[in-house]
């Protein structure tokens, strides 16, 4: 009897052990397809959340490209104006240069004009000395000296205008003449002239000491002149 229950207590047991493995089969195939399904739940949200992002960097590609549209149209803008402006600056260059260019020529002609009026005055005045009209040269010869106090040519206006007086017995005034030549231009051509002119000076005044100085002090200082040549004659006639 004892047996028979056990036998039948293990029979009724059976469907039970099924049953339970059944179960716990079912939980573990729900539990993956839970697994799973949040699984793709998860691969869903990141493929979305990447959607997301392409789509803001399509935006941000789309507005940058405008940008870039934009400046390089702005940059067109500038290049136009600087090469504009570059042109008409090169334009006004051209221009300035012209007109300085003019300005200059003009001034150098006026200069020569002037050069050659000044030339004209002086030789009309030593043409009156040379041909003895000695009151209207020094007359000439003053307001020359007057009107070109920085010319290069002053050395000979003053030597002729110490000529004139020299000839017109204005000894003074002939002396300071030929002083201005042979003390601010002594390296002038005419220096040897104007000292020789003041040693005849000096013997017009009956000064024969003075005259016979000057001409030594004009052969020590201009030897190889002609008017060292015509002192040392002079000297000689004296002795």
């Amino acid at each position: 009897m004892k047996r028979l229950a056990v036998l039948t207590a293990l029979a009724l047991s059976l469907p039970a052990h099924s049953a339970i493995f059944a179960d716990s089969e079912a939980r573990e195939g729900v539990q993956q397809l839970q697994a799973l399904t949040k699984q793709q739940q998860e691969r869903i949200t990141q493929l979305e959340t990447a959607s997301r992002r392409m789509v803001d960097l399509t935006n941000q590609i789309e507005s940058l490209k405008q940008e870039i549209a934009s400046l390089r149209g702005q940059i067109e803008v500038l290049q136009y104006n600087a090469d504009s402006a570059e042109k008409r600056q090169k334009d006004l260059y051209v221009d300035l240069d012209g007109r300085v260019r003019t300005i200059e020529e003009a001034k150098v002609q006026q200069a020569k004009a002037q050069q050659v009026a000044m030339e004209q005055s002086l030789d009309s005045s030593v043409a009156l000395a040379k041909n003895g009209k000695h009151k209207e040269a020094a007359a000439g010869l003053r307001k020359f000296i007057a009107d070109h106090a920085g010319s290069p040519l002053l050395p000979e206006a003053q030597y002729w205008l110490g000529t004139s007086l020299a000839s017109l017995k204005d000894f003074k005034g002939a002396e300071a003449a030929y002083n201005e030549v042979v003390l601010k231009a002594p390296d002038d051509p005419l220096a040897p002239d104007a000292l020789f002119g003041l040693a005849v000076v000096a013997n017009a005044k009956g000064d024969k000491k003075g005259a016979r100085a000057i001409l030594l002090n004009l052969i020590e200082k201009y030897p190889t002149s002609e008017k060292a040549e015509a002192a040392k004659k002079a000297l000689l006639a004296t002795n």
